[in-house]
C-alpha cells in the first residue's frame, strides 16, 4: 500500500506491519492528520492509518511522524492518500476502529444526508464487531451558514439516533448512542480544526456518534 511520507509517497507491506499490532485504528478524512498521531503516541499497541482525499494535508504531519522517537516520531502510523468512498482494498476489513472526526465536504455530507457510498466505504474498512465513532461540527449552522453547508440537514443527537440510526444499520453501521461532547472531550481531539473553534468559543457544539459494525 502506498504511503505518505512527506512530499515523497512509499510502498509497505500493510499485512507484514499489521502483524506487528493487535489492534488497527482507521482516521477518516483525517485533515492535517493531527488526531491520527495523538492516537498513535497514546496507544503504540496500536497500529493507526489516517487516510484523506487531499495530499497536501498530510504531507507536514506525516513528515513529522517519520521522525526518530527522540525527535516525536512514531512508527505506528501511517498516512494514505484516499477518500471515503473507496479505501484502499489493503484496508479493507483491516479497522478494529473506524473515527471520522470533524469532517468536511463530501464526507461530512455523506454521514448527514446520507449517502450510500460514504457508508459503504467506511463499511468496507471493518469487520463485525468494528468500533466506529463520528464527531460532526454542529457550529456549522450558526449563523451565517457556510454555502458547504446549508442544503445539509442541522445535525443533533436526536436525529442521530432517531432518523439516521436505521440508514446507517441499513449499511452495516449500528449506532448505540449521540451525545453533545463536554471540555475535555473537545481537548483530547487534538485537531487543528477543533482546537480553532475551542480557542474562539467557550464550548464549540460537536455532535458524537457511537457505534459497532454488524
Amino acid at each position: 500500500m502506498e504511503v505518505v511520507r512527506g512530499k515523497t509517497i512509499e510502498d509497505v507491506d500493510l499485512d507484514a506491519l499489521a502483524a506487528a499490532f493487535p489492534r488497527v485504528h482507521v482516521d477518516v478524512g483525517t485533515g492535517d492528520g493531527r488526531y491520527a498521531l495523538h492516537v498513535a503516541r497514546r496507544e503504540p499497541e496500536t497500529l493507526v492509518v489516517a487516510i484523506d482525499a487531499i495530499t497536501e494535508n498530510l504531507e507536514e504531519t506525516a513528515r513529522k511522524a517519520a521522525r526518530q522517537p527522540r525527535k516525536g516520531g512514531t512508527a505506528n502510523v501511517l498516512y494514505v492518500h484516499a477518500s471515503a468512498e473507496a479505501p484502499p482494498p489493503d484496508l479493507h476489513g483491516r479497522a478494529d476502529a473506524v473515527t471520522v472526526i470533524l469532517p468536511w465536504g463530501r464526507l461530512m455530507a455523506g454521514l448527514l444526508l446520507p449517502i450510500a457510498d460514504v457508508l459503504d466505504g467506511l463499511h468496507r474498512l471493518g469487520h463485525p464487531g468494528t468500533a466506529f465513532r463520528a464527531v460532526i461540527n454542529a457550529e456549522v449552522w450558526g449563523d451565517p451558514i457556510p454555502v458547504e453547508a446549508r442544503d445539509l440537514p442541522e445535525l443533533t443527537p436526536e436525529r442521530a439516533t432517531g432518523e439516521l440510526a436505521p440508514r446507517y444499520r441499513a449499511h452495516g453501521i449500528d449506532v448505540d448512542d449521540a451525545r453533545m461532547l463536554d471540555a475535555a472531550a473537545v481537548a483530547d481531539l487534538r485537531s487543528t480544526w477543533a482546537k480553532k473553534l475551542a480557542s474562539s468559543r467557550a464550548l464549540p457544539r460537536f455532535v458524537e456518534i457511537t457505534g459497532r459494525y454488524l
